[in-house]
């Protein structure tokens, strides 16, 4: 590459793992993640590992319902069950869980789209959180009072390329498929989930 040249494609090595429990995409990304890396690890052990916040299930209902708060903790249970099935976690407690396995990620988190695809050229996988739907919405309150609204069909997935027309190599825990999205996919399911991101 002729010095002062900027690349405009980049693979990252990044392993293709399938999620064992319902609900831990986040715990399995960040598996993959650390893959990327270099870094051993396994998704059940990060899933134990992850802080935890809220009752199981819910607690309560309408304007009285508390539960978990996404940013401080894994919410809900990670196997399913009980009476609302789960949910799961925000980047915070996985950036946190990350330094116990010496990786300090960095929060892209309400950063522009570019910002993104500048990690993946500069050869850095992304972890981002994604709607896999609009909706359903849902609404309760934290153990400390905050109010808290969340899409139920968040999911989060591990981008791991870009080539020169764009397109986006992702790494998929649900399917345990690799895919590729173009940029009007991820951007649209991106934002159903606040632009919420972290890359190695």
């Amino acid at each position: 590459m002729p010095i002062g040249s900027r690349p405009v494609e980049a693979t990252i090595s990044a392993p293709v793992i399938k999620q064992r429990l319902r609900n831990n995409c986040e715990a399995t990304a960040l598996e993959i993640l650390l893959a990327s890396r270099g870094v051993e690890s396994n998704q059940l052990i990060l899933q134990r590992q992850l802080r935890r916040d809220g009752p199981l299930d819910p607690q309560g209902d309408g304007a009285e319902k508390i539960w978990g708060d996404p940013n401080f903790g894994f919410v809900g249970r990670p196997d399913g069950g009980g009476t609302a099935g789960g949910f799961g976690v925000y980047p915070g407690p996985i950036a946190s869980l990350s330094s116990r396995y010496e990786m300090k990620l960095r929060s892209l988190s309400g950063r522009p789209p570019r910002e993104v695809y500048r990690r993946l050229l500069a050869g850095d996988a992304v972890m981002v959180w994604v709607g896999l739907a609009d909706g359903p919405y849902a609404r309760w309150r934290s153990p400390r009072g905050a109010e808290i609204e969340v899409n139920l069909n968040e999911h989060t997935v591990v981008l791991n390329g870009i080539d020169r027309r764009g397109s986006l190599s992702v790494v998929d825990p649900l399917s345990g498929t690799r895919q590729t999205w173009t940029k009007s996919k991820f951007e649209t399911m991106w934002r159903l989930l606040g632009r919420r991101a972290l890359s190695t």
